[in-house]
């Protein structure tokens, strides 16, 4: 997968007033990604703000059918895969083929943007998607101290390890997406976290817990996402004290007192997209 400027920026540390990048940051399914379901479509994330309702999605996406005899110009030889492409929120940019994908076929794509270009390319298996990822119980949650450049102060850092969600698609298309449920301030679920599954052992998702956070024990749910929306939302919350580092049973996210239940947190993350995707499916 090709990094857009931000993505590589984040990895070596953003300085706290860059403004935001304005291009294509990462694509599902994952380029270089193969077992593609065939029922996939791609899904685009760009940079904050990057996408509007001024702009023509048609316009920012292409995809490929690459002849077996010419792969490495198939980005410009390919024969075009027709489907619709449209814009959600100021982030997102899908793109639904007309039908199920070829078989055991390759693929490449761009995705274009104000700031820079993505290519990505990826193959398909044999088989639709039928199931959601499955994700089994992750590790106690450690904390350590840190500063806070940006926002000013001290606060914990939350450090969260699971194994890799089973799917039967991708692994590169499964994202993981980590809600506080519980804590001094929280009202409703909140997505602290996201990652995609690139990690082929071990997943680290981490967070930052200011010190007014930290007062309190906290809860956290983890989902795991694959390509086409289907996510698993049975992890139990998890709870722990920032700052003593003592853990405690899980518990129930009404009991924690969050408002909602960790369905909420689900479809507040992801309630865009998903209700896009059964539409388009229809």
């Amino acid at each position: 997968m090709v990094l857009g400027r931000s993505a590589v920026a984040q990895d070596a540390g953003v300085g706290c007033d860059e403004p935001p990048f304005r291009g294509p940051v990462e694509v599902t399914p994952a380029s270089g990604a193969s077992n593609v379901t065939i029922d996939a479509y791609v899904k685009v994330l760009y940079g904050e703000g990057a996408l509007g309702p001024e702009i023509d999605p048609s316009g920012l996406i292409e995809l490929r059918l690459c002849d077996p005899g010419d792969i490495l110009d198939c980005d410009r030889t390919g024969e075009l895969v027709p489907g619709r492409a449209e814009i959600v929120g100021d982030r997102w940019l899908f793109f639904v083929p007309d039908g199920d994908l070829p078989a055991s076929s390759a693929f490449a794509g761009i995705a274009r943007g104000a700031e820079a270009d993505l290519d990505f390319n990826f193959r398909t298996g044999m088989r639709r998607d039928t199931e959601s990822p499955s994700l089994g119980p992750i590790d106690t949650p450690t904390t350590q101290r840190v500063d806070r450049p940006c926002e000013g102060g001290r606060g914990f850092r939350v450090d969260v390890r699971f194994d890799p969600a089973v799917d039967d698609g991708p692994p590169g298309s499964v994202e993981y997406l980590l809600y506080l449920t519980r804590g001094a301030n929280v009202r409703a679920p909140e997505l602290r976290a996201r990652v995609r599954n690139l990690a082929t052992a071990e997943t680290t998702m981490a967070f930052v817990l200011s010190d007014d956070e930290a007062v309190a024990p906290v809860c956290i749910v983890v989902h795991a996402v694959d390509g086409l929306g289907n996510a698993d939302t049975d992890m139990e919350p998890v709870c722990f004290e920032p700052v003593q580092g003592t853990y405690f049973e899980s518990c129930s996210v009404s009991a924690a007192g969050t408002g909602g239940s960790t369905s909420f947190a689900l479809v507040v993350g992801l309630a865009a997209w998903t209700t896009w995707r059964r539409r388009t499916r229809r």
